[in-house]
């Protein structure tokens, strides 16, 4: 179990689930907790670009992620994995275009580690005319 001070009670259950690369305190708090570490190979996103789950998700694949709620709550409950369910109405983000709602998932990308070289950065900062 992890916790962080972004989980409350008062909008919710105080309970979470982590995707570390689908949201900036996901990933702080996995990197903290050594879920995942900086250095890791690849990224788990198990979403194509047509939002349908990919090979990894084997019960689902194919499926597209909104449209596989049902088949999922009925796959744990027949496995005995569902706690408890209920429905709750809650804002969701949807694209201003298309009125579709909006799927994360983790795209590539790129980055420069800046961390090893925050000393030269700040010192050429100085010399450079603003």
């Amino acid at each position: 179990m992890l916790c962080d001070d972004y989980v409350t009670e008062d909008s919710g259950t105080g309970v979470v689930s982590q995707a570390p690369y689908f949201g900036e305190d996901d990933y702080r708090v996995c990197l903290a907790n050594g879920v995942i570490n900086k250095d890791t190979g690849s990224v788990v996103c198990p979403v194509d670009a047509q939002c349908r789950f990919t090979d990894e998700i084997k019960d689902f694949v194919g499926q597209n992620v909104k449209d596989a709620d049902k088949a999922i709550i009925k796959y744990l409950k027949e496995t005995k994995r569902l706690v408890h369910q209920s429905i709750k109405k809650h804002s969701y983000p949807f694209c201003w275009r298309s009125d579709t709602p909006l799927i994360y998932r983790a795209v590539p990308s790129w980055f420069i580690r800046v961390e090893g070289m925050v000393d030269r950065l700040l010192s050429n900062n100085n010399k450079i005319y603003w």
